[in-house]
Formats: C-alpha cells, structure tokens, sequence
C-alpha cells in the first residue's frame, strides 16, 4: 500500500550512540523508602514460569489466559477513548514539547550516573530483551545484583552518560530529555496499516489503571494503541501484548519483556512474545501505579529511559503520570516512516 501523509515529520538526524554501559559499581540502595505490601498481594510468584506461561497463552487460545484477573469495569472498556483522549494535532504536540522544555529548564540537573537495568539473552525465539524498572531508592546496581543472584542472564546496568544527558535536537534516537531503549530504533511494522497497530491485552485488577494508561499512550500521532481485556484474538497485521501482574517480591515495580527475531537488539521487534509484568509486592510510596503501568507501556512502543527525574520514563518509579510531550514527539518521529 502507498503510505498516506504523515501529520508529523521531523527531520532525522545523523544517529548517536546515547549510551555506554557499566557493569561495575556499588550496590547501595536506600531500602528504608521500599515500602512492601500488605499480605493481601498474595503468595510470591515465579516471574519468568508466569512469562511462560502468559505467552504460551498468546500463540494458543486468543489471548484468553487463565490468570486473569475478575474484569469488572475494566471488560466493559472501549478500545480507545479519542472523544476524551483525541489525538495531538501538530501544534498541540509542539505546545506539549514547549511545556517540557520549560519543566526541564526548572529541573534539577540529570543524575550522570543514573541508567537502566537491561538483560538479553539469544534464545530459540530470538534475542530476549528485558527492561526493568527498580521502586524509588533501589539503585540500578543493587537491582543489576539481585537479578544476577536470582540467576538471570545478560544483565546489566546501561549508562545515560553525560554526553546523553544532555538535551538533543529532533533525531532519530532521542528528542530533548526523551530517549529510544535502543539505537538504532527498536519499532513495530505497519503490517498494512497506515499507522501500526498494538493492543494491550490486560490481565489485571482494578488497581492497576490500564486502560488509562492506553488511552493516554494512543493520543501520540502515527502509532495506535488499543485496549482489550484478557481477549486478543487474531487480527491481520496488528499483535497484542500482555499486560500481567503479582505479587514478585522485593525487586523491581516493573518489567517489560520481548523479543527481536535476530541476534541484533534494534530494528522491527518480533510480532509476538512482549509480556508487561506489574508487580503486586509494594504499596506505592513516592510513586503510583499509574506511573508504573504508562513507563512499561513507553518501553512497549519504543521508548527507553528520560534522562530527568520527573518524567515518567525516568527509570525510577516516580509520581508522574502524564507522558509529557518529548516522549510521544520522539515516538512520532520513530513512526513518521513507512517502516
């Protein structure tokens, strides 16, 4: 098909390399701030048997897995909302950027050292990339130490820099304070669409907002994100990804999971296999779940980790919410092409 007129284009720019990564450096971490969970989370559960399980239910039964949460209000929801959560025109993005900017200029200045915990694996599936998002006062390192003695693979703790932490024009790999996970890009295909096409198979309770955060995610031009409950059933060039949650312990608030269907962590992801996980264990303490389930579904589109601490990719949780403007301007641009 001939692929319609974008409505936002930015010029792309000769890509950086945006990140250098460590995998050294002390274990600290202010545990005091970690706030766990009432008993009412449940039993521990094993988080890579539950990824199995999740996607072994993706290839197999529509979408439908058997640990899903009671729906309640949540089945009743609608796909997208654009009556109250249209989508940004190019000046209400421009306005939405401007807004950022002027947040940045206020903001304490971005932390050098900070970075993201990310673990790959080459598998039968292909190359198996985890992001994961530690709770306010988990230092990345002493994350990095806790996957490593639960035996995970490939992790390690990737540096923003302090070249990267600086704010960068309109390119490929970063615009602003926003950052891709991976550069080059990591994206999803049009599959035929004119804009690509990810659903967000939610399988947990009411007290993880979902659809909210859906909604919110869909507003951003060329890329469409739409909302089902515990039901994907195969549609013709679109895919799901599973949104799951329980009780993981004290480790991370968040993990994003999936698969690129070569040994090379950019390009096209795998069409099927990316699991969001939203663990139970902690009763949110200077962040909310609202931040948690928005950043992981960042991660999902595309999106790595903002280099400023009240974004709501930063790669602590944090208490904000709204998913700004350089964040859906970098995601834009990604998709402003036929890929």
């Amino acid at each position: 098909m001939v692929k319609k007129s974008r409505r936002v284009i930015f010029a792309v720019l000769a890509s950086t390399a945006l990140v250098s990564t460590g995998l050294t450096g002390s274990a600290g971490a202010d545990e005091k701030n970690l706030v766990p969970s009432s008993s009412a989370a449940g039993p521990y559960v094993d988080a890579e048997a539950q990824l199995a399980e999740v996607r072994a239910a993706q290839l197999h039964s529509e979408g439908r897995w058997a640990g899903s949460a009671d729906p309640g209000k949540k089945g009743l929801q609608r796909e997208t909302r654009e009556d109250l959560y249209p989508k940004f025109t190019d000046k209400e993005l421009a306005d939405r950027v401007a807004e950022d900017q002027k947040r940045r200029a206020n903001a304490p200045a971005p932390d050098p050292d900070a970075g993201e915990v990310m673990a790959t694996e080459l598998v039968a599936e292909g190359l198996r990339v985890d992001i994961y998002t530690p709770p306010p006062g988990m230092s990345p390192e002493h994350l990095a130490d806790i996957l490593r003695k639960q035996g995970k693979k490939g992790v390690e703790v990737v540096r923003h820099g302090k070249a990267a932490a600086m704010p960068m024009a309109p390119g490929d790999c970063a615009y602003g304070s926003a950052r891709t996970f991976t550069c080059p890009v990591a994206f999803w295909t049009n599959n035929g669409f004119e804009d690509p096409l990810v659903r967000f198979n939610d399988h947990t309770p009411a007290q993880w907002p979902v659809t909210n955060a859906v909604y919110k995610w869909h507003q951003t031009p060329n890329i469409d994100s739409a909302y089902r409950f515990n039901s994907c059933p195969f549609q013709a060039g679109a895919r799901c990804v599973d949104v799951v949650s329980a009780n993981y312990g004290p480790v991370w608030t968040g993990r994003w999971s999936g698969f690129f269907p070569t040994a090379t962590q950019s390009g096209p992801y795998r069409e099927n296999g990316q699991v969001i996980q939203l663990n139970d264990y902690y009763t949110p303490a200077g962040w909310t779940r609202n931040n948690t389930v928005t950043h992981e579904m960042g991660h999902a589109l595309g999106l790595g980790h903002n280099v400023y601490s009240n974004d709501v990719m930063y790669f602590q949780a944090n208490m904000r919410e709204d998913i700004g403007g350089e964040n859906p301007a970098l995601l834009a641009s990604i998709y402003s092409v036929y890929r």
